[in-house]
């Protein structure tokens, strides 16, 4: 099976807008047309009568501080409040924008991406991501303020801008209480806080719970973000096994993303993650249709599994965004992405690293059992990915050579396995996926793929 997929170019990405700071739409006067085009988005929803306020976090980067100074300021001139919660999780600003009753939660980060990128995601009242309808009517309005050069309309009184005092504490007492009264005593946990937003407090929140906490990767410079940590756990399996810890949790930059370590220093990814979960929702009858939402790239073994056990899947595309809709559109409360992205909704609408941790603790106190106990319960297809850095995103379809070699893989796989092709809605990239049982052909494949993808529209061909 192959399966195309092309995004097309605007100013929202696949997760919010990013960049390079001081290049654009990361430019000083840039983000400040973004603010007013922040600030007319929500007066043009205001009932009457109500004070509008939003809530602002960042991540670790240096450039986190100006682009909230920007950004501040000019939502500010416009009468609006802004709660400022310095740096925090952008799960942890999910929360907070509802627990204050915010028109607007802000994330400053750039994900998952280098130190050196910066962005802006964007969270509603109850601390849902902006659907796409959203994104698209928020988009006009901050390129209607680009219009309006010189006549910004201004209301009589600025808005107040104030420091959130104890965001993360607040966050972190949130987080403790999903685990529903359950103490984590005598439990060894190993934490990869990749120099990002949950640096300050990752430690604070298993200590709380009674639990041994061995850390590495939390001393923040601003210019490390996104070493070590989800990206590339071999540092926390390493710690893992010198610990002998019960888990080790691997989150990004933002704290959104969770790759699991088992105590035997074997990776866990979002597909194994969401398989344990689903499978124990199932047996429990919490998981409403005992069904889950994933994404296009979860590995053939999730639905493998979760059929073996009467449950089922619906897939979107690429983006946790597009897996909430889904989970809300069917009356669902569990997804996520094999990236690590995984959406627990009956606590938060958004991906959270440090809760999966938590819930895959919970679970195996439950169970009275180990992590690469309850990781048995599924097996993987091979899977093969190669990223390609381009200087266009061409659609695949016009490409002669490349539509070629896709039919001829398409059926050496014989539907035992699957190619997907897709570009990046973050970053400047090709994205080539090959599924199969034979690990050295889909290699072959990929790699195969990836060569056509360079020589048409690659940087470095």
């Amino acid at each position: 099976m192959t399966e195309l997929y092309v995004s097309r170019e605007k100013l929202f990405g696949t997760d919010g807008i990013r960049g390079t700071p001081g290049v654009y739409p990361l430019t000083n006067g840039m983000l400040y047309k973004i603010g007013s085009g922040i600030a007319r988005f929500l007066s043009s929803k205001k009932n009457v009568g109500k004070k509008l306020k939003v809530v602002i976090g960042k991540d670790t980067r240096l450039s986190g501080q100006r682009i909230e100074s920007i950004l501040a300021e000019a939502i500010n001139m416009f009468g609006i409040d802004v709660l400022q919660a310095d740096i925090i999780a952008s799960p942890g600003l999910s929360f907070l924008a509802k627990y204050f009753g915010a028109d607007m939660g802000i994330m400053i980060s750039a994900s998952h991406n280098r130190a050196e990128d910066n962005g802006i995601k964007f969270f509603n009242s109850e601390g849902h991501k902006l659907s796409c309808q959203e994104e698209d009517k928020l988009e006009k309005f901050i390129f209607e303020s680009l219009i309006h050069q010189t006549a910004e309309p201004r209301c009589k009184r600025k808005g107040k801008i104030r420091i959130i005092k104890g965001a993360p504490a607040k966050y972190i007492k949130f987080l403790a209480s999903t685990l529903e009264g359950i103490n984590l005593k005598g439990m060894r946990i190993a934490i990869d806080c990749a120099y990002g937003a949950t640096s300050l407090f990752a430690k604070k929140l298993f200590n709380r719970l009674g639990a041994k906490v061995y850390t590495i990767n939390d001393n923040p410079q601003g210019d490390n973000i996104n070493q070590g940590g989800a990206l590339d756990p071999t540092l926390l399996k390493d710690l893992v096994l010198t610990s002998c810890a019960h888990i080790g949790i691997a989150v990004d930059g933002d704290g959104d993303r969770g790759i699991l370590i088992d105590e035997k220093g074997q990776i866990l990814d979002g597909d194994f993650i969401m398989a344990i979960i689903a499978r124990h929702l199932i047996e429990n009858n919490r998981l409403p249709k005992n069904t889950i939402v994933t994404t296009v790239m979860s590995n053939y073994g999730l639905r493998t599994s979760l059929e073996e056990n009467g449950g089922q899947i619906i897939t979107t595309d690429v983006g946790d965004k597009y897996v909430l809709e889904a989970l809300l559109k069917n009356n669902l409360n569990f997804g996520g992405e094999q990236s690590g992205h995984i959406i627990f909704l009956e606590y938060l609408p958004t991906p959270d690293g440090l809760l999966t941790g938590l819930q895959l603790l919970k679970l195996m106190r439950d169970k009275k059992t180990t992590l690469s106990e309850l990781k048995n319960c599924m097996n993987k297809f091979p899977q093969v990915l190669v990223n390609v850095r381009v200087k266009e995103k061409k659609p695949f379809e016009e490409m002669p050579s490349l539509n070629e070699k896709l039919s001829s893989f398409t059926a050496q796989l014989k539907n035992k396995g699957r190619i997907l092709l897709r570009y990046s809605g973050t970053e400047p990239l090709a994205r080539i996926m090959v599924e199969g049982k034979d690990k050295e052909l889909i290699e072959e494949m990929a790699n195969s793929l990836a060569s056509e993808i360079r020589q048409e529209i690659g940087l470095d061909k």
